[in-house]
Order: C-alpha cells, then structure tokens, then sequence
C-alpha cells in the first residue's frame, strides 16, 4: 500500500475540524476528509461542496450519481466511483445500470434519457470545458430547475478537482471496502501508464 502524503488525520481531530467549519461530524470518518483537514480551508471547501451538492441537492440523486460516477471513472478515481457506487444504489440504480455508466457509448437501452444527458454534460465539461447549446438546451429541458442544471454543470470540475487531490495525494479507501464494484473492473490505464 502507498502512503499518502497528507497524514490521515485521527477521528477526533477531523471531528473537530468540521464541527468548527459548520460540517457535519460524520464526515470525519471519511478518509477524504482526514486527508484534506490537514488545511482547513481546504476540508471546508470540500465539505461544502459534498454539502451542497450531495447532502442537500436540488438535483435529483440518481442524475448526481450518474454525473459523479462518470467522473470518477474516466479521471481513474477508485476513491470516487467507490464511495459513490453504494450512493447510487440508494438511489435507485442497478450494478447494470451502474456498470453502463462506465462505457464509452452508454447503452440507451439500460440508462434513462437523463441519465444519457449527465454523461454528455460530464464528456462534454471533461473533453472541451464547456456543454455545447444543444446538451444545455436538453438539460435544461429535463431537469426543469436551473439552479439543478446548474448543480450538474459544476459536478465535473469540482468533481475532477477532488479526484485530482484523492488521486495525487494517494488518499486510501476506507478499511474492509472493495475497490471498483459492482465488478472490480476498473478502467484500462492509456497508453503510458
């Protein structure tokens, strides 16, 4: 196992620290959150955005998770897909479904029309930074509430920036949980890896 550069701060520190920043204790279990306590502002931050866009959403969970998903699997973040796969059950998602959500050209058949459109959000935020006025026009169109196509359109660049410190800062998976379900298939490394 690697050892992460930012020490894992103990429970009881973390619980600390997010108490002071108005986040929830239960955060303090999470590894993400003993990592990036270590600055505080930064654990704030972090937790501010779980906070909004997890814990009280507008959009609905299922279009989060998908977007969340899809994020952490083409950035390559275990930590994400991982912590997010048992989120998105929850919301209603099946291993199949959540299985799709992997593929370069999700299958129609097994993803809703909003599940599709949170993928192209996410390639499109990913691949040229900005959606083009078409995926925004069908966000716009079945989400219905621009503060939620809003929430979705700052998933993927939050999202990756949170990937990008989990996966340089070598944050490990919390204890006793397997890496990549429902399979343990995770994505093949690109030419160089």
């Amino acid at each position: 196992m690697t050892v992460p550069f930012l020490p894992m701060l103990d429970v009881a520190s973390t619980r600390e620290a997010a108490a002071s920043a108005g986040l929830p204790e239960a955060l303090a279990d999470v590894h993400l959150f003993r990592a990036t306590f270590n600055h505080p502002p930064i654990g704030r931050i972090v937790g501010e955005v779980v906070q909004a866009l997890v814990l009280n959403s507008v959009l609905d969970a299922r279009t989060r998770e998908v977007a969340i998903l899809r994020v952490g699997w083409r950035i390559g973040s275990v930590y994400e897909w991982r912590n997010h796969v048992p989120i998105a059950r929850r919301a209603g998602m099946t291993d199949r479904e959540i299985a799709a959500v992997r593929e370069p050209e999700p299958p129609a058949e097994l993803l809703t029309e909003a599940d599709l459109c949170a993928i192209a959000v996410v390639d499109e935020v990913l691949d040229c930074v900005s959606v083009t006025p078409a995926t925004l026009a069908t966000t716009r169109r079945l989400l219905g509430d621009d503060r939620a196509v809003l929430e979705l359109l700052t998933i993927p660049g939050l999202y990756r920036t949170i990937g990008t410190v989990l996966l340089t800062a070598q944050i490990p998976l919390e204890a006793h949980v397997a890496p990549w379900p429902p399979d343990g298939l995770g994505p093949r490394p690109g030419p160089g890896a």
